[in-house]
């Protein structure tokens, strides 16, 4: 029986510029960070990494790998104020987003953001304290 997603891994060619990005973005400190791995444990506990594929990784990931296929979802504090912190952040990573955040019929109020290295992410409101999406 599957309990919960633990974590997350990101293929990237460049570790330090991604840690940057998510870092600001999110107003999250790295765990661990150097030029080849850098890992972030959220308030949930959730992990995060980023990681450069080099030797025997790089014949199972390649950070060139087209990212269209799937999105990411991630709770904020407050997705109004993480939508102007990534608009200002625009002009030093190439970013794209969605627009402005859009209130959703099942409660959800979110917007998308297409990272640096092409990668998609929903991000939403967090409805509960612990940053959990309530069940519908």
């Amino acid at each position: 029986m599957l309990l919960a997603c633990s974590h997350l891994i990101v293929a990237t060619d460049d570790v330090p510029r991604m840690t940057s990005f998510f870092g600001e973005a999110f107003e999250v400190a790295p765990y661990f960070e150097n030029e080849m791995f850098a890992e972030f444990v959220l308030h949930s506990r959730f992990r995060i990494a980023f990681f450069k594929p080099v030797g025997v990784s790089a014949r199972r990931f390649r950070a060139s790998a087209e990212r269209d296929g799937s999105a990411f979802g991630v709770t904020v504090s407050d997705v109004d104020a993480t939508y102007q912190a990534l608009l200002a952040m625009a002009d030093r990573f190439p970013l794209e987003l969605s627009g402005p955040p859009k209130e959703h019929p099942w409660g959800e109020k979110s917007f998308l953001l297409t990272d640096p290295d092409g990668n998609r992410w929903e991000i939403a409101r967090a409805p509960a304290p612990d940053g959990m999406l309530t069940n519908r």
